[in-house]
Formats: structure tokens, C-alpha cells, sequence
């Protein structure tokens, strides 16, 4: 009984080291693919082409949704599931907003997550929205639920919708404090030794953004994000540091470095000052 016991034991340890940490090439190859095909149809219109590449359960919602075109799309990056017969494919991409029927479309880049599975033999995008979130190609969207009554009535919709409404949206949409919020706008660094600082920039409720930051202007300053690439809610740290042996003497001189939040390409300056 123990030799069998260890037997089995052993087996099974065995079968666990030999499960691949990364897919087949050809797996991996064969999603990408897919996801491209997809995706420029989208930038090229080709909605009934792009069926093909959505699962069953999904097909119907695709065939419902409104559809608009992307403008370009790039792969950022690809997490399998154990087993490699689900993917989360991460994606940039640049399409159209606007914000009102008056108001001119601009172009933004956006960060999308998709979900695709292994359907027949072939990878297809499932949507596959959490219980507070609409999942659409043009990426996950976190709305309020409206749900319609069995008297036909339906509820989660705004009472009326005017152009002021849509203009007073926009504004919230474009306030500083909706896209985010850094906890200090300037330091203080010493002129005649090594020295840094650390500036937090909280991403707003807005969902996913970047961060785009500006070369340091003075020689021996320097300016670091730990993460640039941000979800609603989350926390991105800039390291401001000057190293006197590298650069020049900065004694009463001060410097700007400039963070810039993008789709919103709201601006955030940070003020360096030294002290001897």
C-alpha cells in the first residue's frame, strides 16, 4: 500500500513538473493571429467579416452592439490560462470619442482587455462581462445596470437627456480631479549631495489612463514612474532624484518636470527647487 501510494504520489509530482510554463509556439502564434484579424477588420469596417472570429455565446450580443471602427490597434500583451484554452490579450489602441453630437471627435488612445478562448479549434472573443460590466470589442465598460420591468418600464436611465446635461458631463469628464490628482506639485532637492523625493500621482475614476513624462532638464536630475500604464483607482509613484557628481551645481536654481496624463493630456508640472 505505501509503494502504490508512493507510486501514485510520484506520478503525479512528475506530470505537475512537466506542465509547460508557456504555451507551444504554434499556440501562441495562432492567437495572435486571430486577434489580428479580428481587430483590423474593426479598423476596417469588415464587421461581417469579424464574426468569425466570436464565440457562440457572444454572437448575438456582437450582433446587436453598435460597432465603430478603430483607427489602429497594437498587441501589448498576452496572459494564458492554465491549460492555454482561455487568453486575456491587452491591447492599445487608438479610436474616436465624442463627447456630443455637436462636438468634433478626437482620437485617443485607449488600453482594451479581451477575453478569447479556444472554440472548435480555433481562438474567438468571448465576451464575458463581470456582473457590473459591459464587455464590448471596443473594450470593458463599467456602466449601470438597466434593467427593465415586467410592466415594460425601465429603470437606470437619467430622467431626461439634454444637450446641457451631455455639456455638464463633459465638464465632469474633463475635470482635473475626475482624471487624477498628485499629492505634492513641489520639492525640495540639496544641491551639494545626493538627494531624491517621491511624488504620488492617483489615478481617477475614469478607468484606464498612461503616463507620459517629460526628460529631466538639468544635468544629474533625474525622474522615474514606477508604473506608467494605470486602472481606475490605482497609485503610480514618480522618483525625483539629483546626483550633484553627474550633473552641475544646481544651487538656487529650480527645474519643472512635466507628467501628462494621456487619453486626457491633462498636464501635471512638479517644481524642483535646491538647497545647499
Amino acid at each position: 500500500m505505501r509503494f502504490r501510494a508512493a507510486l501514485v504520489l510520484s506520478i503525479g509530482l512528475t506530470a505537475f513538473a512537466q506542465t509547460p510554463a508557456t504555451p507551444a509556439p504554434e499556440v501562441d502564434s495562432a492567437l495572435r493571429s486571430r486577434v489580428t484579424e479580428f481587430f483590423q477588420d474593426l479598423v476596417d469596417s469588415k464587421f461581417v467579416e469579424a464574426f468569425d472570429f466570436v464565440a457562440e455565446n457572444t454572437k448575438a450580443f456582437y450582433f446587436n452592439s453598435e460597432k465603430k471602427p478603430l483607427k489602429e490597434f497594437k498587441i501589448r500583451e498576452v496572459k494564458y490560462d492554465p491549460g492555454f484554452t482561455k487568453a486575456t490579450v491587452t491591447l492599445d489602441v487608438k479610436r474616436e470619442w465624442q463627447f456630443t453630437v455637436r462636438a468634433a471627435p478626437v482620437i485617443a488612445d485607449v488600453a482594451m482587455v479581451t477575453i478569447w478562448k479556444l472554440e472548435k479549434g480555433k481562438w474567438v472573443w468571448s465576451n464575458e462581462p463581470r456582473p457590473d460590466q459591459s464587455v464590448t470589442p471596443m473594450g470593458p465598460s463599467n456602466v449601470e445596470l438597466i434593467q427593465r420591468q415586467r410592466d415594460g418600464t425601465v429603470t437606470g436611465l437619467p430622467p431626461k437627456i439634454t444637450d446641457e446635461a451631455l455639456n455638464a458631463a463633459k465638464q465632469k469628464i474633463l475635470d482635473p480631479s475626475s482624471i487624477g490628482s498628485i499629492d505634492k506639485r513641489e520639492i525640495t532637492l540639496s544641491a551639494s549631495q545626493a538627494s531624491s523625493d517621491k511624488v504620488v500621482f492617483h489615478n481617477g475614476p475614469l478607468g484606464a489612463i498612461r503616463l507620459e513624462l517629460s526628460p529631466a532638464p538639468i544635468p544629474g536630475l533625474t525622474a522615474r514612474l514606477d508604473k506608467t500604464d494605470l486602472n481606475a483607482g490605482d497609485n503610480a509613484a514618480l522618483q525625483i532624484s539629483y546626483d550633484p557628481r553627474s550633473g552641475q551645481a544646481a544651487a538656487g536654481k529650480s527645474a519643472s518636470i512635466r507628467l501628462t496624463v494621456v487619453p486626457f493630456n491633462q498636464i501635471y508640472d512638479v517644481t524642483v527647487k535646491f538647497t545647499q
